[in-house]
């Protein structure tokens, strides 16, 4: 049915955090101050306030959810020239099906987006969205981590220095786990058992402390909220924190509270996968 559906553009668009690029995917290229664009400058003209505007919904659509230290997923929905959404799926996996999910619904929730410009004749426009999120809050800080990513292996006391600049930074922040977990690995690279075993028991410590908030804050939002969607996100909160029965408890409340649930089926098997292992 899609393919017989008017003329079809397909335009690729970026998140990093909550900054944004477009790149539209046609035959020419040109640059402005916003960044490299792929496409007629017509095109883009055309476009660019739409485009702005389905961004600013879909930015205040999505909550990241701290599942992840790196987390990155790719929508592909399709738009009518009304602004009804057609279709969305996930096309690059998070590796975290809540991740994946709180993308789908993101972009499913911001919906509907606004009428295609008067002077444009397409009918639908496929849209390739990417979200991209860190635990890590600071840009100081990431570039911190960069930085001694860069120098493990070519000077590991230089980037044992960079994690510990970037501890400094975030001190006494649960989320620190993994500055804990990365330096751990350099503590071994550089032959200091001591220091590894330290910085280990360190992260397990706050990772823990890490796992208990974020279960709290979503046993909170389910209480408050109580949808399938908040009992999914507190049983993969339990779920990443290792209680596969709390995880199944609530996936299954999940699963019992809507008919769309197919997603929450496959998490839950993949839930008793893991812990048959």
């Amino acid at each position: 049915m899609f393919g017989s559906v008017g003329t079809k553009v397909l335009i690729i668009c970026s998140i990093l955090c909550l900054n944004m690029a477009f790149v539209f995917a046609q035959e020419n290229s040109y640059e402005n101050s916003s960044g490299k664009y792929y496409g007629s400058v017509n095109t883009q003209s055309e476009f660019g306030e739409y485009m702005a505007s389905l961004r600013n919904k879909i930015q205040r659509s999505w909550t990241p959810p701290d599942v992840l230290e790196e987390g990155h997923a790719v929508v592909v929905f399709k738009v009518d020239r009304y602004g009804n959404i057609i279709s969305s799926k996930i096309t690059e996996s998070s590796g975290n099906s809540l991740y994946d999910q709180s993308a789908i619904n993101a972009v499913e929730q911001a919906a509907p987006y606004d009428e295609f410009p008067e002077t444009s004749k397409k009918e639908v426009l496929t849209i390739q969205y990417n979200f991209d999120s860190s635990i890590v809050k600071t840009d100081k800080v990431k570039k911190l981590v960069e930085l001694s990513d860069k120098y493990v292996n070519r000077d590991n006391n230089l980037a044992r220095e960079y994690i510990d600049t970037a501890l400094k930074e975030i001190e006494g922040d649960y989320a620190s786990y993994f500055l804990y977990a990365r330096r751990h690995k350099i503590d071994k690279l550089m032959g200091d058992n001591n220091a590894a075993k330290a910085d280990l028991q360190e992260c397990k410590r706050l990772k823990i402390l890490y796992d208990k908030r974020r279960i709290n804050t979503c046993r909170l939002a389910a209480e408050k909220d109580p949808t399938a969607f908040s009992y999914f996100t507190l049983a993969n909160a339990y779920d990443l924190a290792g209680d596969t029965e709390n995880a199944i408890l609530y996936i299954d409340k999940a699963i019992s509270m809507t008919e769309l649930n197919h997603a929450y089926k496959r998490y839950r098997a993949e839930i008793i996968m893991r812990s048959s292992k």
